[in-house]
């Protein structure tokens, strides 16, 4: 009767240690995510200036710091360009950025990304810098190609108000760009 009773016990208590087992793996795995945050990024979209939109490129910067798998802070820099009417346009944002998570799979991560910071233009009045405030975001999915690097296709929107010698500009940016996240 004792073997039968503590072989019941022992089958009943078998998923909660398979899942205590799981849970452990998983704070491993979001362990190995705290640390450094690095990544580079670039890709293309539409610049959107007063009675224009662009074709434009972009190049993103970021280095922080990953508190896990939910939650990172980091410093970004970008840039984006154009040709608008045969000459170049280009802003430069510098932003602090807070990304969170909102899916956690061993292989993929979906996350979203919102920051605030100042953006910079030297194309807005000549041989004057424009300067304002810049908001960024963006929703994205880390694919884990290697432990500690991850492929990252994301949609991201810009907003920078600038101005310099009383002329302003919003330029606004969306696109879509590819970066290589590490951990």
């Amino acid at each position: 009767m004792r073997h039968s009773v503590l072989a019941a016990a022992l089958l009943a208590s078998t998923p909660a240690l398979s899942a205590g087992l799981a849970s452990s793996s998983a704070d491993e795995s979001s362990s190995s995510l705290e640390g450094l945050y690095a990544g580079i990024a670039g890709g293309g979209g539409w610049l959107i200036v007063p009675s224009d939109n662009i074709l434009a490129w972009d190049v993103e910067l970021r280095v922080g710091y990953s508190f896990g798998t939910p939650l990172q802070i980091y410093l970004s820099g970008a840039v984006d360009g154009g040709s608008r009417s045969g000459v170049t346009f280009r802003t430069e944002q510098l932003v602090a950025f807070l990304q969170y998570h909102l899916i956690v799979r061993p292989a993929a991560m979906v996350y979203a990304r919102a920051g605030i910071g100042v953006g910079l233009s030297g194309d807005v009045v000549p041989d004057r810098t424009a300067a304002g405030l810049a908001a960024a975001g963006g929703v994205g999915i880390e694919f884990r190609f290697l432990p500690k690097l991850f492929l990252a296709p994301e949609l991201y929107y810009r907003n920078t108000d600038l101005s310099a010698s009383g002329t302003s500009m919003r330029v606004q940016t969306v696109g879509l760009q590819l970066g290589l996240i590490y951990y």
